[in-house]
């Protein structure tokens, strides 16, 4: 039996077991649910009402309970093109390493729903352990409730340890693609794990102290080799000259909130280099310029990364970077070897997709799971509203953003305070989504099963149980439920409609499908159908109707308007 050993003052451990002399025999129950899922890791992974209720835990995240911690920007700048390393899901850029991370994720995001389950057990051990002390049992049963305490707080030790190396697998993974010494890489292996980072705070101050140490040696050598040339006449340096910035509401200007990703993007691009971003030369700017490129990015993707270098960069000669000869050159040889592809033909049927959207597993609405609802409600907004997908994101059900009309017939929206569009423009900023409820079926109900304002009534009357943000839009499963979505999630709910869409006509998904896609094909149909060019505009944020023109506008009427010629009519088809 356990001994008494009061230098212990962890709950857990109260006695101290005896040296064993015999080994514990396999239990059998033990062991079967323990090789329940080794042939397939997939297998029991729909947990059960009580799963859910064992497994919930209160700031999960911030103990090391969540999912695995995404990898850090400056980290991941290191090994992903500059607009990949921003994204919270960062994935590996070479497909062998991208599997390997992709199950260390899956194995910590396992032991951390483990460790929420210890979490509620050990709850209910010490609830046991204290009623049995209350009563004052037989000295036996409280042996072996202390028993069973402590082996459980050895388990707790070896689910940290496991869940530590897992983090440290994968800090290896990443770390093993990067451009950094070995001695750099070292450094940062050896950091401390904290609970729900991957790399944490010292290590990316490791980082800035290795990029500034390499900064410093730089500035010394150019101070050496400058003392040791020969002196030459001074006379006046032209400073770069500044073109004024307009302006925005709430005191921004267009250099500190449109440029600032892609700045500090360009910023972690030049640590990696060892790079000064304010003061580096035009050849590490074209460096990094030929990095986009060789990733995939357009030419009006480079220039907007131009725009945002020069907004901050002090000149060259007296000008700003985007203003530099071999700059110019460069935008314009990208230009020639990725032309812009205008799409005049729509990449998915809209038709289609609506006539789907009346039939289950979109309807009936008081019937279906949340996630075909949630669907259904993304995009019934995203083609009546013609708006971005950031603007239908920032869309929240607070007092202030949300008024539905007091008969009924419709609903306004507003996106949240702190959201700041694409254009900083007092025509763009806090712009209302206005929604018109459909007026009485024709079709035997069919107005109403794509009403979006009858959608959206359901769609939060259905999250109003789950929902922990003022956010329209909410994670309808996972961990995350209830939280706020991302723009990222809500797009591939879009584009997730439309694909279960064709499948569900027995027509093969679009390749290609993007969620942008619904702007050109909600303002085309809505020029087929007789609507301004101003109210079109107006609703998509389009300064001018040359835009939509140039770059939004398809051909949504028939594919082919003279096959009615070789079409039979009725009276020929009945002679």
């Amino acid at each position: 039996m356990p001994q008494t050993d009061p230098g212990q003052t962890s709950a857990f451990f109260r006695r101290n077991p005896a040296p064993a002399t015999f080994t514990v025999p396999p239990s059998e129950e033990y062991v079967k649910e323990l090789h329940a899922c080794w042939r397939d890791s997939r297998a029991l992974s729909h947990s059960t009402t009580d799963a859910r209720t064992l497994a919930a835990m209160q700031d999960a995240a911030q103990v090391g309970l969540g999912r695995m911690p995404p990898v850090e920007p400056a980290i991941a700048s290191l090994i992903l093109a500059p607009d990949e390393a921003l994204r919270p899901d960062a994935r590996c850029p070479r497909p062998q390493c991208r599997v390997t991370d992709d199950l260390l994720t899956k194995a910590y995001d396992s032991a951390a729903r483990m460790g929420r389950i210890g979490n509620s057990l050990s709850h209910l051990l010490l609830g046991l352990s204290t009623s049995l002390q209350q009563a004052q049992v037989e000295p036996s049963l409280q042996s072996l409730s202390d028993a069973s305490l402590q082996a459980f707080a050895l388990m707790a030790r070896e689910l940290g340890r496991t869940m530590s190396t897992l983090v440290q697998t994968r800090r290896q993974v990443w770390l093993a693609q990067s451009p950094l010494t070995e001695t750099c890489r070292k450094v940062l292996r050896a950091v401390p794990v904290e609970p729900g980072e991957l790399f944490g705070a010292a290590a990316l101050e490791a980082l800035e102290r290795a990029a500034r140490a390499r900064q410093t040696r730089q500035e010394l050598s150019g101070l050496h080799r400058s003392m040791s040339a020969p002196s030459r006449p001074r006379g006046p340096v032209a400073t770069p000259q500044r073109h004024s910035q307009p302006d925005y509401p709430g005191g921004l200007r267009r250099s500190q909130r449109p440029y600032e990703n892609r700045w500090k993007l360009f910023s972690y691009w030049c640590n990696g280099k060892a790079a000064d971003p304010v003061r580096c030369p035009v050849a590490i700017v074209l460096e990094f310029l030929q990095s986009l490129l060789d990733s995939g990015h357009s030419h009006s993707t480079l220039r907007v990364y131009v725009a945002a270098i020069s907004s901050r960069h002090e000149g060259v000669d007296g000008a700003t970077v985007g203003c530099h000869r071999l700059v110019s050159l460069f935008l314009r040889g990208a230009l020639r070897l990725r032309p812009p592809r205008t799409l005049r033909a729509p990449a998915w049927d809209l038709p289609l997709v609506l006539e789907a959207m009346s039939l289950p597993p979109f309807e009936p609405l008081t019937q279906v799971g949340l996630k075909w609802l949630s669907m259904k409600v993304a995009f019934l907004l995203a083609i009546t509203s013609a708006k971005r997908v950031g603007e239908l994101q920032a869309l929240s059900l607070a007092e202030t953003c949300l008024r539905w009309n007091p008969d009924g017939s419709g609903v306004v929206l507003w996106p949240n305070v702190a959201f700041l569009p694409k254009v900083l423009s007092r025509t763009h900023l806090n712009q209302p989504i206005r929604l018109a409820r459909f007026d009485s079926p024709s079709e035997e109900g069919r107005s109403e099963l794509l009403c979006p304002v009858w959608a959206l009534r359901a769609y939060i009357a259905a999250t109003a149980g789950i929902r922990q943000s003022e956010q329209l839009f909410v994670c309808h499963g996972g961990p995350n439920r209830g939280c706020a979505l991302s723009k990222q999630r809500l797009s591939h709910w879009v584009v997730d409609a439309i694909t279960h869409a064709y499948g569900a006509s027995g027509r093969p998904p679009p390749s290609g499908v993007r969620c942008h896609s619904t702007r050109s094909v909600a303002t085309s149909w809505a020029a087929l159908r007789g609507v301004p060019l101003e109210a079109i505009c107006a609703a998509a944020s389009w300064a001018t109707p040359g835009t939509f023109t140039r770059f939004y506008r398809i051909n949504v009427a028939d594919h082919c308007p003279m096959a009615a010629v070789l079409r039979p009519s009725s009276a020929d088809s009945k002679e």
